[in-house]
């Protein structure tokens, strides 16, 4: 009997943005960790990651546009489409 893998688009959004998370590089996931958990400041990330402040927001954007790419299943996210 053949098994039927459950679409990526049915999967709860909870379940992909962490299987996403867990796909991105060490240092795109302690940016993220240190910017959106910890709350520091881009200078702060850079201090501690012994980092530049431009590879610091390098590495963000490339982990959110790795997000989005991997989340959207594709289909377009708009966050305004939920207050409609």
């Amino acid at each position: 009997m053949k098994r039927s893998v459950p679409s990526v688009e049915k999967l709860p959004m909870r379940i992909r943005v962490t299987a996403a998370i867990e796909k991105l590089a060490d240092r795109e996931r302690q940016v993220l960790s240190l910017l959106l958990l910890e709350r520091l400041t881009p200078i702060e990330a850079a201090g501690a990651l012994r980092l530049t402040v431009r590879q610091v927001e390098a590495s963000f954007s490339l982990a959110v546009e790795s997000l989005r790419e991997e989340t959207s299943a594709r289909r377009s996210w708009n966050p305004l489409r939920r207050a409609m």
